[in-house]
């Protein structure tokens, strides 16, 4: 029950937090959060399954509002098809939208693992000697030599 960044047991994040969201300063912050969290559940089960991952509420007005945060403009484009019924399905469960508007945040929805950092790609042996040859024609020191030189010595062939 104890993470190990800061010995705190998830018990006890959960008391702090509503403990938090009962005083003065942060009572409306939590009341938001709660309602965006209550509409992403909403949206995560009216949309069709590929738009899961793929999106997230991000924010929802009193004047009914929804703005959708999308990962990349091509599920925009197409999660755009659907939002009469989305639009239609939300009002349903009672939560007012008279306007759906998407926003493209790339990375939303980051599927990369610790792994991924630590792919290697190698370039050919033709693309060392070009790039190499390159690098020593430039000034020493410049900032472009420096990033070949770097880019050269990650990319060696064993």
């Amino acid at each position: 029950m104890y993470t190990k960044q800061n010995g705190m047991s998830i018990l006890n994040l959960s008391n702090y937090l509503t403990v938090l969201s009962n005083t003065p300063d942060y009572g409306q912050l939590f009341i938001k959060a709660r309602h965006l969290a209550e509409v992403q559940k909403h949206l995560l089960d009216i949309i069709p399954s590929q738009f899961k991952n793929r999106c997230t509420a991000g924010q929802h007005t009193a004047d009914g509002l929804l703005v959708i945060y999308v990962d990349n403009g091509a599920s925009a484009t197409r999660l755009r098809n659907f939002a009469p019924s989305i639009q239609q399905k939300m009002n349903k469960t009672g939560i007012k939208v008279e306007d759906i508007r998407f926003r493209i945040q790339p990375q939303l929805h980051s599927q990369e693992s610790e792994d991924t950092h630590e792919i290697k790609r190698l370039l050919s042996q033709t693309a060392v000697e070009h790039l190499d040859r390159l690098s020593c024609s430039l000034p020493a020191e410049s900032p472009l030599q420096s990033s070949l030189k770097a880019l050269l010595a990650n990319s060696r062939h064993e």
